[in-house]
């Protein structure tokens, strides 16, 4: 089975990938780090550098990923973090997401 998601780039991830957004199709079992890795391999190196940022407050490092709007680091709902599989129509956002409710 094919997967079809979205994924979307905000801030240095457009630059990067000179996108907004992009549909993707991968092979079934894909996870959020199949998918950087795969990304990295288009992109370059940078885009994996992105993916991860480590707040000044924080010793810890945490993803710059979410999908379909919740924050990959909310280990309530993705326990599995970097290994949770990506679902089909799923959307896969690289880069802060924020901005007025």
């Amino acid at each position: 089975m094919i997967l079809k998601f979205t994924a979307r780039y905000y801030g240095f991830f457009s630059t990067i990938t000179r996108k907004l957004d992009e549909t993707l199709e991968i092979g079934h079992d894909c996870s959020v780090s199949d998918l950087v890795e795969k990304l990295t391999g288009v992109y370059g190196f940078k885009f994996r550098k992105h993916c991860f940022i480590r707040p000044l407050y924080s010793e810890k490092d945490y993803t710059n990923i979410y999908i379909n709007t919740q924050d990959l680091n909310n280990i309530n709902i993705f326990p599995d973090g970097l290994n949770t599989a990506i679902k089909d129509r799923d959307i896969v956002t690289f880069g802060a997401v924020g901005g007025a409710a």
